[in-house]
């Protein structure tokens, strides 16, 4: 039997021409897979289809088919639907900021999301914080709508899969995982082009940041594995804040400790904090919602807006909820 969701998301798009398929800020492969997944199958109906992101993809993503669609600039009223994957909470795709009433329209919004910081703001919200992505998600309703998956979306969805598990490596790969991905494969998913680009390719700009990184690495007393990239790191290797995408995964290698962070700041008056941990007891979104984040158990996220002081203490919240500020 079609899950409801399904046919609710299909009697939307069957009375929609315009749609505009977004994804979410500093485009990682889950949402960008997502998306053009759908455009190709909206395409594929006749509808006329808008990728839409606040910021441009960054290097290794430009494997993607259609990814030179994408627009940072739109009428939201052009628009009979809007579908919004990827998203953990309704900020996420920094569109609100642009456009103030952005919300506020009439046009609807179909949310498809993995995440369980996800506040459901979507006239339809298909979120399952159980799934290991979104494009996951995709390919269950693809599949429960008999839509066929070419070669092309196959890759699409295969590299959200691949990113958001970190190459087959994290936690939320499951028996599901490997079954989707057998079956993508054998529908013509560009296996060596994801791997390739996602994990084998980096540029040397990216390579001298994320050795900055691992130069500022510590430990705390409280076994947290931490790093600080300001803004001086950046000016000092000819490099952005975009290449630092994968490196915090690298210090959640360090045996023994609870959990890493990573700490940016983004050039645009803002801080960013990374979360990654392999400890099965640990529940990283609860720590980042402290700083009005969110994300996954075992990798989190948050944005404030600031600077990073020599002298900075920063509060979190460790496992057991306690308060207690970590010397960076």
């Amino acid at each position: 039997m079609i899950n409801d969701q399904y046919k609710d998301v299909l009697n939307y798009i069957e009375k929609s021409e315009k749609i505009l398929v977004i994804s979410h800020r500093k485009p990682d492969a889950d949402t960008l897979g997502a998306a053009i997944s759908l455009r190709i199958w909206l395409g594929s109906m006749g509808k006329d289809v808008t990728l839409a992101c606040i910021d441009e993809p960054t290097e290794g993503l430009e494997f993607f088919p259609h990814i030179a669609e994408y627009v940072q600039e739109f009428h939201v009223n052009d628009y009979d639907l809007r579908i919004i994957v990827d998203a953990g909470a309704s900020y996420m795709t920094n569109f609100h900021l642009k456009y103030p009433d952005f919300f506020e329209v009439s046009v609807p919004i179909i949310n498809i999301d993995h995440h369980a910081s996800n506040d459901n703001f979507g006239a339809l919200n298909i979120v399952d914080p159980l799934a290991s992505s979104t494009t996951v998600i995709l390919y269950r309703m693809f599949v429960a709508l008999g839509v066929h998956i070419d070669a092309d979306m196959a890759t699409c969805l295969l590299a959200g899969i691949y990113g958001d598990t970190g190459g087959f490596m994290h936690s939320n790969t499951d028996m599901e995982v490997y079954k989707i991905s057998a079956d993508l494969m054998e529908k013509g998913a560009n296996v060596t082009g994801i791997t390739k680009s996602l994990f084998k390719s980096k540029s040397l700009e990216t390579l001298k940041l994320w050795g900055k990184v691992l130069e500022n690495v510590q430990v705390t007393s409280d076994g947290v594995v931490m790093s600080v990239v300001k803004d001086e790191d950046y000016e000092q290797v000819g490099s952005q804040p975009e290449n630092l995408g994968g490196v915090v995964d690298y210090l959640n290698m360090v045996p023994d400790v609870k959990f890493a962070v990573l700490l940016n700041e983004d050039r645009k008056g803002n801080v960013k904090g990374s979360f990654r941990t392999r400890q099965a007891d640990l529940d990283l979104s609860r720590i980042a919602a402290v700083f009005g984040g969110g994300g996954h158990p075992k990798a989190s996220g948050f944005m404030v807006p600031g600077k990073i002081q020599e002298s900075l203490k920063f509060t979190i919240v460790s496992d057991d909820l306690s308060k207690r500020s970590l010397d960076f």
